[in-house]
């Protein structure tokens, strides 16, 4: 009989003990980061040794920073089953998990006891000191019955306090430095023997089918502004047919987590965690404006350039950028990481648009960008000088990325309104005629192309009729009325180029074509 309730009592003991989960606590060090544009993603590595069955491992230095258990990837390898990820279930507390002291902390804890003793010990010989001044101070009277051998007596005492207090605050501003330097360290020592409060305790909750050491890998995103900016300069050689590309990124540790010797890499876009495509919903109009609807929806700002088909070209980067050597960075620190400098072939052009400005642009067309690391705006060298800041829009451009270098004023511009004329055309129509001449002039000691822009109005409305007369060879987009001639002048080199156009509309209609208050005047190079 006691037998049985002793084999009784061994069974429920050992169904208990094998109800209780383990807690098994690890630091998995800091391995790689991912830096995004606005958000990071962290990954930890180690070997986990786990007993068979049900196991809740507690992560003790997680970034306090980490996201979700939705953006929480956890593996550990065949054999073990991850079970649930942080607290699974919504109506039970998680337990508060107190913040494991590492060996770090407790070197530290060494290390602030000693500094401790050290202050009291000089505490103590600048309290001697101070005793030793005050006594030396309250005895400078000579006792009574010395008078008569007043001299020799004298002259000892002023020696005594004359070497004496000299020694003593010497010692004493020695011993005071020594203080101030042993009190710093015990601050940093006493920040350093506490559990770092940047970490977060994390459960995972796994079940081994054998005991055994697995390897562990945690990966979570972190949501933290800015944490790297790319950088770019754009440098031009003096002929400009090739263009450097040099690109740099500061780097933000704003994990939580100091960094030693971890792999980062730099990706140039904004993570997104929704990836599901969206619904095309039918486009319905009304008059009201009731209904919800989206309307034309996504309306890009530019419109792609170059050729249609483009050409495949071969660039060394990409929107991810792997950092060759590991990084080490402290919690909070910043960095500059420079990423390889990219040679480009390039095509320098002049641009000039006499109606919008006298200036003539030096700009450059860059093959084979595809791939660049783009930041919105970069900085622009030519000639070894600083020209400005340009914006860029890499997803507006196909073969070629135009690059502006800067004005040369070594080219001239001119633009001359010829004709003004304005005629009645039957009853109810008007008729106005403008002939415009642009002059151009190359004061360079070599030849130059440069490419020319104006315009004619186009007509939105059936009634307002625009017909163009001469042109000078331009090349005609008729529908946004622009004209370009492509000129190749020699040194010293002029021309004229000449477009006219007339525009008809109803009397009754106001149409601004003219303006009477503006007459644009300038040289003519003849």
């Amino acid at each position: 009989m006691k037998l049985r309730v002793l084999l009784s009592l061994l069974l429920f003991a050992a169904a208990a003990q094998a109800q209780t989960r383990r807690v098994i606590e690890v630091r998995p060090p800091l391995k790689a980061v991912t830096l995004y544009l606005s958000s990071m993603e962290m990954e930890h590595q180690a070997s986990l040794a786990l007993p068979a069955g049900t196991s809740q491992v507690l992560i003790q230095n997680a970034s306090k920073y980490l996201n979700t258990a939705s953006e929480v990837e956890v593996r550990l390898g065949d054999g073990v089953e991850v079970l649930s990820i942080g607290n699974d279930n919504e109506d039970e507390e998680e337990p508060t998990v107190p913040l494991a002291l590492t060996a770090a902390n407790r070197a530290a804890a060494d290390s602030l006891t000693r500094a401790n003793d050290e202050l009291a010990r000089l505490e103590a010989e600048l309290k001697a000191l101070e005793e030793e001044k005050a006594m030396l101070l309250a005895n400078r009277l000579m006792p009574s019955g010395t008078q008569a051998g007043w001299s020799a007596e004298l002259q000892k005492g002023a020696t005594l306090l004359r070497t004496r207090l000299v020694a003593i605050q010497l010692a004493t501003r020695q011993l005071t430095r020594q203080q101030e330097t042993q009190k710093n360290l015990a601050r940093r020592l006493e920040a350093r023997s506490k559990p770092d409060e940047q970490v977060k305790p994390y459960y995972i909750t796994v079940r081994a089918a054998r005991a055994g050491t697995f390897p562990l890998l945690l990966r979570y995103g972190v949501n933290r502004r800015m944490t790297w900016r790319p950088r770019l300069e754009i440098r031009a050689d003096e002929a400009g047919k090739t263009v450097q590309f040099i690109s740099s990124g500061q780097v933000f540790n704003r994990s939580g987590l100091d960094w030693d010797k971890v792999r980062v890499v730099l990706v140039n876009e904004v993570r997104t965690v929704d990836v599901s495509k969206p619904a095309m919903e039918p486009w319905t109009l009304d008059s009201d404006g009731e209904n919800d609807h989206i309307g034309e929806g996504r309306v890009d700002a530019f419109v792609v350039k170059g050729t249609a088909a483009g050409r495949p070209v071969e660039a060394s980067q990409g929107t991810r950028y792997e950092v060759p050597e590991l990084i080490t960075m402290a919690a909070g620190d910043v960095q500059r990481i420079s990423l390889p400098a990219l040679t480009l072939p390039s095509r320098t052009e002049y641009l000039a648009l006499p109606k919008l400005s006298d200036k003539v642009f030096l700009q450059t067309k860059v093959s084979g960008w595809e791939g660049l690391h783009l930041p919105e705006e970069a900085e622009v060298y030519y000639r070894g000088a600083y020209v400005g800041d340009t914006e860029l829009q890499g997803q507006a451009y196909n073969d070629s990325l135009e690059l502006s270098l800067g004005f040369d004023d070594r080219i001239v511009v001119g633009r001359t309104k010829l004709e003004d004329f304005s005629r009645n055309a039957g009853n109810q129509k008007r008729r106005v005629r403008l002939t415009y001449e642009l002059n151009v002039r190359n004061l360079h000691a070599e030849p130059v192309r440069i490419k020319i822009q104006d315009q004619v109005p186009v007509s939105s409305e059936k009634e307002i009729q625009v017909k163009v007369l001469e042109t000078t060879g331009a090349q005609v987009e008729e529908r946004i009325g622009r004209l370009t001639w492509y000129l190749n002048l020699a040194p010293n080199a002029s021309q004229r180029l000449r477009f006219s156009f007339e525009v008809e509309f109803p009397k009754d209609k106001e149409v601004n074509i003219i303006k009477h208050d503006i007459r644009i005047r300038s040289p003519k190079f003849r």
